[in-house]
């Protein structure tokens, strides 16, 4: 009878476990717990299922959404991109094993220069950049990578749209119809760009013990 006991509280405490895994995978999942926190970090391993839940860390308020990305609502020189770098049809995409550049690439020559054309001359040269991995035999996330720069001398030389990546952190938004708390400090980089802003002080606490002299800290 002990050995059944035992096999009884293993399953109970696996199943607890289970349990626990998957409250905490939907609540990681969940852009809300980004856009109240106030920034995404891809050293925090972001993940998430959707382009829409992709778009609404940045204010989108998509209910739902069809394609691989969107413009950014706030900063307005950024893409929204969610990529697959694992065969894709006539998209052979790359990204590199650092995370810190990514190039985009077309197997028909004709529709590779065709974009490329565009991304260096007409498109935004900012990509928030999610990328889409596979994470069990039937699941597939998207996991935030950071924030990219279109490297046009690289672009030029290798016939491919090449990107740098220029900051691993980005600040996240509330859709503009809904009342924000009040942002009591922000984060800058040596650049000047904002990579987070703050509502909560407990959360300001521990970014700044995180990234105690990378960043430029403003009260407000």
């Amino acid at each position: 009878m002990r050995a059944n006991e035992d096999e009884v509280v293993d399953a109970l405490v696996n199943r607890n476990k289970d349990i626990i895994v998957s409250w905490e995978s939907v609540r990681d999942q969940n852009p809300s717990e980004y856009i109240e926190k106030g920034y995404l970090d891809a050293d925090d391993n972001v993940r998430l299922r959707t382009v829409s839940e992709c778009c609404n860390c940045f204010g989108a308020g998509y209910k739902g959404f069809q394609g691989s990305g969107a413009k950014h609502k706030f900063e307005e020189d950024t893409d929204i991109k969610r990529l697959k770098f694992y065969p894709n049809g006539e998209w052979d995409n790359r990204l590199t094993p650092d995370g810190n550049r990514f190039t985009e690439f077309h197997i028909n020559s004709a529709e590779n220069d065709k974009y490329a054309w565009s991304r260096l001359t007409e498109l935004n040269q900012k990509i928030a950049l999610f990328s889409h991995e596979k994470v069990s035999s039937t699941t597939y996330e998207a996991i935030f990578k950071g924030l990219y720069r279109v490297n046009k001398v690289e672009s030029l030389k290798n016939k491919k749209v090449t990107y740098d990546r220029i900051s691993k952190i980005m600040p996240t938004y509330y859709p503009k119809n809904v009342i924000a708390p009040k942002v009591i400090a922000e984060a800058y980089d040596k650049e000047g760009y904002m990579v987070a802003h703050f509502y909560d002080a407990e959360v300001l606490d521990v970014f700044q013990k995180k990234y105690e002299v990378d960043y430029i800290y403003r009260k407000k």
